[in-house]
């Protein structure tokens, strides 16, 4: 990378000289200092400005004009007159072989406060996994649970009754159905119907964030609710809405475990083995995992399982399609 960003930078310079006239020719002007760039270029004339600090030794500047010569200013005042010189291939040559023995000799400096910031990730690190953060975090998803399903809570996250209903997957498998605000809604619902069908509590909807940010959590709970509701033309302020009993959750670090970069996407996962039921089981600190499979794009839940299935011979997959294929008959 060191060698090929100067000579990206010739040739952008060979590629689209200084913005002039199109029928000017490609060609460098003498400058009094190699750190002066051009600032523009008037007619006849080349203003040049200083882009850093250099040795003081004369430059070159490339620049596309109509002319023989040009008259050039230099931070406002009139320098001389000079000859522009055609560019050819040994400039070319020359040009990009300066720039290699600049990029070998270029060093990085060492960011000062790498230490400091080391420090402060390590201690936001450990405020995350602190009993008292998850504490108010599950407080809070509770919270949230309970203003947005009320006292049929129990119906749409299986985890929350005082006996887990058992699915077809088994304790260290797991689906995840990544989805966000930004793709149809319509196709969200279809993925949600399917979850609820099966009945599984290790299949879940996860979303990478709030819609319109952490600030504003009512955008959210509308669109799951949007998301949720047998009948979408069903105004919950007016009415009891019956709701599918589908888990859907917020949880950046899954989409960050498994690379999900676009949505919808699902994910199968196998050996997943969590210390901590209240932490997230994308933090690998403290979930294992043995083996992941990803599909992504808009097809129905059961093409992709039966996908994911083909792949990796499971029973399990095997058991949900047959489940989703016998509800739609």
């Amino acid at each position: 990378m060191r060698r090929l960003w100067p000579q990206l930078m010739i040739a952008a310079i060979l590629a689209c000289p200084y913005s002039v006239s199109a029928a000017g020719k490609a060609g460098y002007i003498a400058t009094p200092d190699a750190c002066y760039v051009p600032e523009k270029v008037e007619g006849e004339t080349v203003y040049l400005r200083q882009a850093g600090v250099c040795e003081g030794k004369p430059g070159r500047a490339f620049v596309g004009v109509a002319r023989e010569t040009v008259k050039v200013f230099v931070d406002g005042k009139f320098w001389k007159e000079v000859r522009v010189e055609e560019m050819g291939v040994p400039d070319i040559s020359s040009s990009l072989a300066r720039a290699d023995r600049q990029a070998g000799a270029l060093t990085i400096p060492q960011n000062p406060s790498k230490v400091e910031m080391e420090k402060a990730a390590g201690k936001l690190d450990n405020y995350y996994r602190s009993p008292e953060f998850q504490g108010r975090l599950k407080s809070e998803t509770e919270r949230i649970k309970a203003e947005l399903f009320g006292e049929s809570i129990g119906k749409f996250y299986p985890d929350t009754l005082a006996q887990e209903r058992k699915g077809k997957l088994f304790e260290t498998e797991r689906i995840y159905v990544f989805v966000s605000s930004s793709i149809p809604l319509q196709t969200v619902r279809n993925y949600a119907a399917s979850v609820a069908r099966l009945h599984d509590p290790r299949i879940t909807l996860v979303m990478r964030g709030f819609v319109g940010g952490m600030a504003k959590i009512q955008p959210a709970i509308d669109f799951v609710g949007s998301v949720l509701k047998e009948d979408p033309d069903c105004d919950p302020s007016g009415s009891d809405c019956r709701m599918r009993p589908a888990s859907m959750i917020v949880d950046p670090l899954l989409f960050r475990r498994y690379g999900i970069e676009k949505v919808p996407a699902v994910v199968y996962a196998q050996g997943v083995k969590a210390e901590d039921p209240g932490l997230s089981e994308g933090d690998a600190r403290n979930a294992k995992l043995a083996e992941s499979f990803t599909v992504y794009g808009d097809a129905s839940l059961e093409y992709i399982l039966e996908l994911i299935g083909r792949e990796t011979g499971s029973p399990s997959l095997k058991g949900l399609v047959s489940a989703l294929s016998a509800a739609r008959q």
